[in-house]
């Protein structure tokens, strides 16, 4: 497991500071823990005081993946417009990738995948957070009319499936 600098783990809530971290070359370091995914900017370690992490729900992340040849790590997002959190990886990323895995599997409850009519890909997920399930639509394209019909008609389907309203 890579271990997460002494400054960083402090950052963290107490019961979270044993989870395992992953460290990109550009300084940059992430946390899989319980509560969310801690990310650390590059100067996070080399500055004073108290690092400040972002965190991020677990419902959040699309997916994970990690590619051995070339150390490569990149995380997608349940919206599509947001930028992927992605470059090489330093160390084992085993224990994070496993958990990364663990959390994200354990927050999607159902998701579903149409491809309409002009190509655009219209994914309906329904997700655990911390308030119960809720549902997300996202597309990675334009929707017309008749693509957004598609699109809410696949929602209900997946909210139906879990018996959300």
């Amino acid at each position: 497991m890579t271990t997460l600098p002494d400054a960083l783990a402090s950052a963290l809530p107490s019961r979270e500071r044993r989870s395992p971290g992953l460290e990109l070359e550009d300084g940059r370091w992430m946390v899989a823990a319980k509560s969310g995914l801690y990310v650390f900017g590059a100067e996070a370690s080399s500055t004073d005081g108290e690092p400040t992490p972002e965190v991020f729900p677990w419902y959040d992340v699309a997916r994970a993946r990690w590619e051995a040849e070339g150390s490569l790590f990149a995380l997608e997002w349940v919206d599509p417009s947001r930028p992927a959190l992605a470059g090489r990886g330093k160390g084992d990323p085993e224990d994070f990738m496993r958990h990364t895995s663990e959390f994200v599997n354990r927050s999607i409850v159902l998701h579903s995948q149409v491809e309409i009519g002009n190509g655009t890909t219209v994914t309906a997920w329904v997700r655990r957070g911390e308030d119960g399930l809720f549902s997300v639509l996202t597309a990675d394209g334009p929707l017309d009319a008749d693509g957004q019909r598609e699109a809410d008609a696949l929602e209900a389907r997946v909210r139906d499936a879990v018996g959300l309203d």
